[in-house]
C-alpha cells in the first residue's frame, strides 16, 4: 500500500513535532516552557482514560489517515466520546493514526489557556480530503455537562469558533512550531475572548455516499466490532445485528481451494476450455481459455467453435469463497486499509440484506483464470424485491473473474473505486467483465477505470429499469465500449449519464446502446486514443452519444476534468491518497503496530530539588518486533536517546519550574509512538539577599525562561485597552513591595523599564518581572 514503508529512524522527532536541540550537546540549562494543568472537572473531561477501538498505531505521521493537534496551552482531543490524546505542554505537536467511521464524526477539543495567547490548530486527514480548524468550528467557554463530545449533540445554542490572527507557523506566543502537517490550511482557534481561560471546541464532519446512496447508514446504529480474521469477518456479516465491522490494516486470506469441476456437475453446469486466439496483453504469452456453460455437459450454449468439456481429473481449480450477508452492515478497513484475498461478498435480497457500507478495502483475486467465476462484490435483489441501500467506497478491484455487478438495487453508490482490469491469468490481459448494472438506481463518482475491456458500466432495463449517473470517472485505456445501455421494453428504460470525466485510449466505442437505451456524455474530455464514436442497433456513428436520459436531483461535486487523470488516481482505492493495490502473492498478516511506551520515572508531581539530575525512565515493549530506541524529552528538547533496556536517561540542569516530559519509542521498522504525558517541578534554589538586577534595560529575555503561573491560575476580564490579566496562584507583589519593573514582548524583546508599573501595558501580551528594592526577582508573570 502506499506508505505501508515505515519512515526513517530520522523521524522520531519530526512525526511529533518535538525540538531537536540537544540540551545536553549544548550543556544548556533545559528552561521551564509553557506547562498547564487541565481540568479535573468531569464536565470537561477530567477523570476520562485515554484509548479507542479506532487509533490505528501502524503507520506514521502524515502517512494515513489521522489528527494532527498543537495548543499553545494543553488539550484533551476526543473523538465521538473517545479521549484520543491529551497533553498540557504548549507547542507539542501531535498525530493520532486514525480510522474515521461512515457516518457522524464528532471531533471534540478542550483547551486550557495558559500565558495569555491561547490558541488550538487541528488538521483531520480523511482518506481522500482533509478538514481544517478555523471558522466552521464551534465554541464554548464554559460548560456544565460532557455531552458535547458525543456523537449526536445539539449544537444549536454554541457559538462559532473565532480565527485567531496569528500565523499557523508558530505559536500564538511567538515561539517556534516545529513539524506540524505540511502546508496545512488550519488556523488557530479560540473562543471569542482570548482572556477565557478554557475553550470547548467542536467540529462534525460526516462520512456518507453522494448520490443515490445518499441514505445508507450501514451498521451505524449497533455496535463497533473489530474482526482480525476471515472467519471473524464472515461471522458478522451473517449475523442478524446492526454491526460496524472493523478489519485491521493487513491482508487476509479468504480462498477455499477446490475442484471447480466437481462444483460445476453438481450444479449442473460445465466447464469449457479451448487456446485463445491472441496473446495476453500483460505477458505477452498465449493462454487457455475457460468458461463456464449453464449447462450440463455441453458448451454448445456459449456458441463458439472449437470449445472442449473440461474433466474433473484436469483438477481446475477454483478458490472464491462467496459469503452471503445480512442486513444492516459496515466492513470497513482500518487505517490505509484491508486487502481481502478470494472474498466474494454478495448482498442478496434472498437473505433479506441491504443498507451495506464497503470502505477501504482491498478485494482482488477472485477466480481471475475463469470467465464467469464470481464476483468479488456485488448486490442481487429480484425484480419484485430489490436490495435497497447500498455504498461502496475507496475500493481496490483487480483480478476478478466476473466484475462488480449491481444487481436489482436503488439508493446505490459506489464512490473511489480503482478498478484495475489488468489480468495476466486470462485470454486478453484485460478484465472482459467489468461492471453489469441491471435495474438499478446508482451512482458511480469519482472511479479510476483501468485496462478494461469493456462495460465501464454496461447497463439494462430487466423490469423497472436503470438510471445510472456517472461523475468525475478517469478512464485509462478501455478495449470495447465504455458505456453500455439497453432496455428490454418502453416500461424497462437503461438510463446512462456520463458527465464530468475523462477518457484516455478509448479504443472501441464510447457507446454501445439499442432500444430503449439512452446514453447522455457531457463535459467529457477525450485523451490521446479515444475514439469519438459509438454503435446503436449495430450501426456505428460519429461523435459523442447525447440521448435525453434524466437529472440527478440530488446536487453533486464538479472537480476539474483537466486534473482528474492525476487527481483520481491519487484518491480512489484502498487507503486513498495512502494506499496502493496489493501485490498478487502479497504476504498475510496484519501490518506492523507501533511499539508502546510508558514513562516510569519521575513520578507524576514529583518535586526535585533545584540542580539535582533527573532520571527519566520508560517502559517499552513491541509485540510484533523490537524497540530500536527510546528518545526522552523535557517541554520539547531532546534530552537523550536510550537503545537498551532498561531505557533511561539523565536530564542535568533543569530550570527552576514545572516541566512536562514524554518518550517517544521507534521499533525496528522505524515505527515511532509518543507515551502519555508526566509532569514534575523543579523547585528554586533560595536567592541570596545580596543580589542585584544585573540586566541592562537594552537586554533581552527569553519567553521560556519566564516562570510558569500556576494552571489553575484564572484570568482576569479584559481592560478597557485590551490587555489581559493573568492571576497567579500566589498573590502578586503589591506596589509597596516591589521597587522595580521590567516588561518585555511575548518573544522577549525589552519594551519597558522603571521604578512603578506602568497604568497601560505597552502591548496587548507582555511578559512582567517585578523586582524589590535590594534586586530580587519577586514574580514573573504573562499580563
Amino acid at each position: 500500500m502506499k506508505g505501508f514503508g515505515q519512515i526513517a529512524l530520522a523521524s522520531v522527532v519530526s512525526i511529533f513535532g518535538i525540538s531537536a536541540v540537544h540540551a545536553a550537546d549544548a550543556a544548556a540549562k533545559i528552561q521551564a516552557s509553557e506547562v498547564v494543568t487541565l481540568p479535573s472537572d468531569a464536565a470537561y473531561g477530567g477523570g476520562d482514560k485515554v484509548g479507542s477501538q479506532l487509533i490505528a498505531a501502524t503507520y506514521n505521521a502524515g502517512k494515513g489517515p489521522g489528527i494532527w493537534i498543537v495548543a499553545d496551552g494543553g488539550y484533551r482531543l476526543y473523538h465521538n466520546g473517545s479521549l484520543l490524546a491529551e497533553d498540557n505542554q504548549a507547542g507539542r505537536v501531535r498525530f493520532i493514526p486514525m480510522t474515521f467511521l461512515p457516518g457522524e464524526n464528532a471531533i471534540s477539543v478542550v483547551s486550557v489557556n495558559g500565558k495569555g495567547a491561547p490558541g488550538v490548530l487541528v488538521q483531520i486527514d480523511d482518506l481522500d480530503k482533509s478538514y481544517y480548524s478555523g471558522s466552521g468550528w464551534k465554541s464554548k467557554p464554559v460548560v456544565s455537562n460532557n455531552s458535547w463530545k458525543n456523537k449526536g449533540r445539539d449544537l444549536s445554542q454554541w457559538g462559532g469558533a473565532t480565527t485567531l490572527s496569528y500565523a499557523n507557523n508558530k505559536l500564538p506566543s511567538g515561539g517556534a512550531l516545529g513539524n506540524f502537517a505540511a502546508n496545512t490550511q488550519a488556523k488557530w482557534i479560540w473562543t471569542s475572548d482570548e482572556s477565557d481561560p478554557t475553550a470547548v471546541l467542536l467540529f462534525t464532519f460526516n462520512v456518507k455516499a453522494e448520490g443515490f446512496g445518499v441514505s445508507t447508514t450501514g451498521g451505524d446504529a449497533g455496535k463497533v466490532v473489530i474482526a482480525s480474521d476471515s472467519a471473524s469477518i464472515r461471522k458478522y456479516l451473517q449475523s442478524n445485528d446492526a454491526v460496524t465491522i472493523l478489519v485491521p490494516e493487513g491482508t487476509y486470506d479468504f480462498r477455499r481451494m477446490r475442484n471447480a469441476v466437481t462444483e460445476a456437475n453438481a450444479a449442473g453446469r460445465t466447464w469449457c476450455r479451448t487456446t485463445c486466439g491472441e496473446t495476453n496483453r500483460v505477458t505477452g504469452k498465449t493462454n487457455k481459455f475457460y468458461r463456464i456453460a449453464f449447462e450440463k455437459n455441453s458448451c454448445a450454449s456459449l456458441g463458439e467453435s472449437g470449445l472442449e468439456i473440461v474433466k474433473e481429473s484436469d483438477n481446475l481449480q477454483a478458490w472464491s469463497n462467496w459469503i452471503t450477508t445480512k442486513p444492516n452492515k459496515s466492513l470497513v478497513g482500518m487505517g490505509r486499509g484491508a486487502n481481502l484475498r478470494g472474498a466474494s461478498i454478495a448482498v442478496r435480497s434472498n437473505e433479506g440484506s441491504g443498507n451495506h457500507i464497503y470502505r477501504n478495502l482491498a478485494i482482488y483475486d477472485v477466480n481471475p483464470h475463469l470467465i464467469e467465476g464470481g464476483d468479488g462484490l456485488e448486490t442481487v435483489g429480484t425484480a419484485s424485491k430489490h436490495v435497497d441501500k447500498f455504498w461502496a467506497d475507496h475500493i481496490s478491484y483487480k483480478w476478478i473473474s466476473d466484475g462488480m455487478d449491481m444487481e436489482f438495487v436503488d439508493n446505490a453508490t459506489i464512490s473511489y473505486l480503482d478498478f484495475d482490469g489488468a489480468n495476466e491469468y486470462n485470454c486478453w490481459g484485460t478484465d472482459p467483465y467489468m461492471a453489469l448494472v441491471e435495474d438499478a438506481h446508482l451512482t458511480y463518482a469519482n472511479n479510476y477505470w483501468h485496462n478494461t475491456y469493456g462495460r465501464v458500466p454496461k447497463v439494462t432495463g430487466e423490469n423497472n429499469g436503470s438510471q445510472v449517473h456517472l461523475y468525475n470517472q478517469y478512464v485509462d485505456y478501455n478495449r470495447f465500449f465504455v458505456a453500455g445501455a439497453n432496455g428490454h421494453s418502453a416500461n424497462a428504460k437503461a438510463y446512462v449519464r456520463y458527465e464530468n470525466s475523462y477518457i484516455s485510449d478509448g479504443q472501441g466505442y464510447l457507446a454501445e446502446w439499442g432500444d430503449n437505451g439512452y446514453v447522455y456524455f457531457s463535459g467529457v474530455t477525450f485523451g490521446n486514443g479515444t475514439k469519438q464514436q459509438h454503435r446503436y442497433n449495430g450501426t456505428v456513428k460519429q461523435g459523442i452519444p447525447q440521448a435525453e436520459t434524466f437529472n440527478p436531483s440530488y446536487s453533486f461535486e464538479k472537480r476539474n476534468v483537466a486534473d482528474l487523470p492525476k487527481e483520481i488516481p491519487n484518491l480512489s482505492g484502498v487507503g486513498g491518497r495512502y494506499g496502493k493495490m496489493p501485490e498478487y502473492n502479497q504476504g498475510f498478516g496484519q501490518s506492523n503496530k507501533a511499539a508502546s511506551v510508558t514513562l516510569t520515572a519521575p513520578a507524576a508531581g514529583a518535586k526535585i530539588t533545584a540542580s539535582a539530575d533527573v532520571t527519566l525512565k520508560a517502559d517499552a515493549k513491541d509485540n510484533d518486533g523490537s524497540v530500536k530506541s527510546v528518545a526522552f524529552y523535557v517541554g520539547n528538547t531532546l534530552v537523550g536517546t536510550s537503545t537498551t533496556a532498561p531505557y533511561q536517561v539523565t536530564a542535568k540542569n533543569l530550570a527552576s519550574g514545572t516541566h512536562s516530559a514524554v518518550a517517544v519509542v521507534t521499533d525496528n521498522s522505524g515505527l515511532t509512538w509518543m507515551s502519555e504525558y508526566v509532569t514534575f517541578t523543579v523547585e528554586s534554589a533560595a536567592e541570596s539577599s545580596s543580589s542585584t538586577v544585573a540586566e541592562s534595560s537594552s537586554s533581552e529575555v527569553s519567553s521560556s525562561s519566564v516562570a510558569e503561573s500556576s494552571s489553575s491560575a484564572t484570568p482576569a476580564s479584559s481592560s478597557s485597552e485590551g490587555t489581559i490579566g493573568i492571576a497567579s496562584p500566589m498573590q502578586r507583589a503589591t506596589e509597596a513591595e516591589a521597587g522595580f519593573y521590567r516588561i518585555f514582548d511575548i518573544q522577549g524583546r525589552p519594551l519597558y523599564s522603571g521604578n512603578s508599573k506602568p497604568a497601560r501595558m505597552p502591548a496587548a501580551h507582555v511578559i512582567v518581572i517585578e523586582y524589590s528594592k535590594t534586586g530580587k526577582t519577586l514574580r514573573h508573570y504573562i499580563q
